[in-house]
């Protein structure tokens, strides 16, 4: 009879297939929270399957919606509904009180438990912004800076990104195509050259960015405390855009893309300077590549 082991709790248990992991789980004794009672209205009772996926059978309609609902990858299943035939191991994901009321939550809002996807991630700054933000009445650098906020958000979504986060006077951006990413960073340059007439004529100040933008496996989640969750991505891809933005300041560019990102566009896209460099907290060498407007 094939066995169903399950963590962390390391124990081995027979099952023949014609109950769910939940029913097999409860009569062998281990601690499984199941808060809606088995009906799939809940996600307490999910499980990743370490080993054996294969051995799962498919997801019912009931499941499925749920599954829907928090992006479930196909490897987290609900315990309530799923049946398997084979040698399966499973890690409970919901262990404690506070597992509990952050899966509550994540169901009432729909919100994302974590999957993994390969991602564009932008990181933008203003460039000299101490000097600027210094000569400036508190009022004139918010001002700016929402000008500047509201002009780039636009760009984002208008080549399928949105922006994930704001931090100070810069931004991290994604988005699902290469391209998509590159041509917004080209048109923000345009973008910032607009609002620098505007700053010139107003302040006599010039207004900048730099950009940077990587391409790799990022974890694609919802995080924060209870009133102010969203849904966030994290990863080494994260750090090196911010790396690779803060490198144009050494090359005296303002867009920088990695080779990875760089490898996935094509010809129509302008290059310019290329570079091997050491990054700030990274141990090897890495190739950038500037993009240029047109002309």
């Amino acid at each position: 009879m094939p066995n169903l082991r399950v963590e962390p709790e390391q124990r081995v248990i027979e099952q023949d297939g014609s109950r769910t992991l939940l029913d097999v789980m409860k009569e062998a004794g281990i601690p499984i929270t199941y808060a809606c009672g088995g009906r799939a209205r809940c996600s307490t009772c999910r499980v990743a399957v370490v080993e054996g996926v294969a051995f799962c059978a498919s997801r019912n309609e009931a499941e499925q919606a749920m599954a829907e609902k928090l992006a479930l990858t196909p490897d987290i299943r609900l315990a309530c509904q799923t049946r398997v035939s084979g040698q399966v191991a499973v890690r409970r994901l919901v262990l404690d009180a506070l597992d509990q009321k952050l899966a509550s939550q994540r169901v009432a809002l729909g919100a994302e438990v974590g999957r993994d996807a390969e991602l564009a991630v932008m990181f933008s700054d203003v460039a000299n912004f101490t000097p600027f933000s210094e000569a400036l009445p508190a009022y004139d650098v918010v001002h700016t800076l929402d000008r500047w906020f509201t002009a780039s958000g636009d760009v984002v979504a208008l080549h399928g990104g949105r922006v994930d986060n704001y931090m100070g006077d810069g931004f991290l951006a994604v988005f699902e195509q290469a391209e998509g990413a590159a041509d917004a960073g080209l048109e923000l340059l345009e973008a910032a050259a607009a609002l620098s007439r505007y700053t010139k004529g107003a302040f006599g100040l010039p207004f900048s960015t730099r950009m940077g933008i990587h391409w790799g496996q990022v974890v694609v989640g919802t995080l924060g405390a209870s009133h102010n969750r969203r849904s966030t991505v994290v990863g080494d891809v994260v750090n090196m855009a911010a790396r690779i933005e803060a490198a144009n300041k050494e090359l005296g560019t303002s867009l920088l893309v990695s080779r990875e990102l760089e490898q996935r566009l094509p010809p129509r896209f302008a290059r310019g300077r290329q570079a091997e460099l050491a990054l700030k907290g990274k141990s090897s060498v890495h190739a950038l590549v500037e993009l240029r407007t047109a002309g």
